[in-house]
This record gives C-alpha cells, sequence and structure tokens, in this order.
C-alpha cells in the first residue's frame, strides 16, 4: 500500500481534460475531477430525495467520486476514439485494480467501482444517470459560453438513459432554462 501514490493518481485527473469537450473543440474543458466533483455532490445532494437508504446514500457518492478514477492511467476514452467497450472495461479494469492496490480497503472501493460497471443495482443506475445529468448541465453551460455550439446530442442521449422521475425532472427543468 501507498497512499501518497494513491493520491498521485487522483492528482492526474486535476489535469486530464474530458475528451469529450476537447474534440468538440471547447477551449480550456473542464477536467475529469472537475467533472467526478460535480457528479458526486449532485449525488449527495439528491440522494434524499430519491429516498434511498444512508447506506446507499454513501455507497452512490463513494461511487461518484471514484467512477472514473482509472482515466488516470487510461485517458478519457469516448466513443469518437473506435474503442471497444470491451478493451475500454479492459483497460479501466487494469487501471482501478493497480489504483486501489495502494489503499487500505482499495479491494472494497474496486467492488464499488465494478458494480459501477455492471449497472444493475439501483445505486448503479442512479449514478449513470446523474453522470448523464452532469453532462447536460456541462453542455449547457458551455453552449451558453460559446453561443454558436450546440450540444444537443447530449441532451437526447440524457434523455434516452435518464428514466428515474426526479432525476428526469430536473433534466427537463434544466432544458427549459436554455
Amino acid at each position: 500500500m501507498n497512499l501518497l501514490k494513491f493520491f498521485n493518481d487522483v492528482g492526474k485527473l486535476k489535469t486530464l481534460k474530458r475528451a469529450g469537450w476537447v474534440i468538440r473543440g471547447i477551449k480550456n474543458p473542464e477536467s475529469v475531477a472537475e467533472h467526478s466533483y460535480r457528479t458526486a455532490v449532485l449525488a449527495m445532494a439528491i440522494a434524499d430525495k430519491l429516498k434511498i437508504s444512508k447506506n446507499e446514500k454513501l455507497r452512490l457518492i463513494e461511487m461518484a467520486l471514484i467512477h472514473d478514477l482509472g482515466e488516470a492511467y487510461v485517458g478519457d476514452i469516448v466513443p469518437e476514439q473506435n474503442i471497444s467497450k470491451q478493451k475500454k472495461h479492459l483497460l479501466e479494469k487494469k487501471a482501478q485494480q493497480k489504483i486501489f492496490a495502494n489503499i487500505e480497503n482499495g479491494n472494497y472501493y474496486y467492488k464499488l467501482w465494478l458494480e459501477y460497471e455492471e449497472n444493475k443495482t439501483k445505486v448503479s443506475k442512479i449514478l449513470h444517470q446523474l453522470d448523464k445529468l452532469e453532462v447536460v448541465i456541462q453542455a449547457l453551460e458551455y453552449q451558453k459560453l460559446h453561443k454558436q455550439k450546440k450540444f444537443d446530442e447530449f441532451i437526447e442521449s440524457a434523455r434516452e438513459k435518464i428514466v428515474d422521475k426526479e432525476i428526469k425532472k430536473l433534466l427537463e427543468r434544466l432544458i427549459l432554462k436554455r
């Protein structure tokens, strides 16, 4: 175990720019750390409204904090890069194992990340939807900042994937405000 190595790995996300925004020509796009932070705050803020238990709320926030941590080693892989979902998963799986080997209880966090990846539990399904919601929030912020750019593909993707009624209400309110 090596906590300093773990902290260094986490810190790499502060300078890793989100590839989807880079591809779309956004100047000074958000980092993976910024995305993960806001996703975790969204999880914290909405958890009580979703009527989940305190234990599920904690797991949701922890999951949000680590969901993209493997990108510290593999980068932010997006569909435009033509890397299969299986290869992406394998690369991120190896990265997560390497990162979590450096902390006590790392196996717990690795399993939590696997739960997120498998997207079968209530908590993981909520987080996937919040992840989509965060991307829409960011897209609308960039749309306002760069008036010539439109990011409707992110909104349409979120509309397809967000099924929880509370999260869907938030999405629709966001879209109405634009």
